[in-house]
């Protein structure tokens, strides 16, 4: 039998830092999300906010759903308190829900090893670490 997962399963703690700025958040983790993202708002509170020339519309899963996505930003990420080698680059939305500013998407979820148990989302792996194959 599948173990019923609820939405708390799908959160993780998160801790961002931009040059030297740190904030810590709870994450969707959204194994339908083609993106990771978050919120302007949080990338204005790290200082990390990057433009881009031309904004674009990322289509969501809802009938009229649509996030304005106007810049990005290059974080260091620890998940879970695992520190990210690399980090990562969030496509940065005017326009996510007040209740959410980070999402976790499927490259990520792929290449940290993120799985999801009844205990929350986890890494399968620690220390995480790339391979290119």
């Amino acid at each position: 039998m599948v173990p019923h997962l609820r939405i708390e399963h799908a959160l993780a703690d998160v801790e961002l830092e931009y040059r030297g700025r740190r904030i810590k958040k709870r994450a969707l983790i959204d194994t339908g999300a083609s993106k990771s993202i978050i919120s302007k708002r949080l990338a204005m509170q790290l200082n990390a906010f990057m433009p881009l020339d031309e904004p674009y519309i990322l289509r969501t899963a809802d009938k009229d759903g649509k996030l304005i996505i106007s810049g990005f930003a290059r974080l260091k990420v620890k998940f879970q308190g695992v520190e990210i080698p690399g980090g990562c680059t969030f496509e940065v939305a005017e326009n996510l829900r007040e209740d959410i500013d980070v999402i976790i998407g499927r490259p990520e979820i792929d290449s940290w090893g993120i799985i999801f148990t009844t205990k929350g989302a986890r890494l399968r792996k620690v220390p995480v670490e790339f391979d290119i194959i």
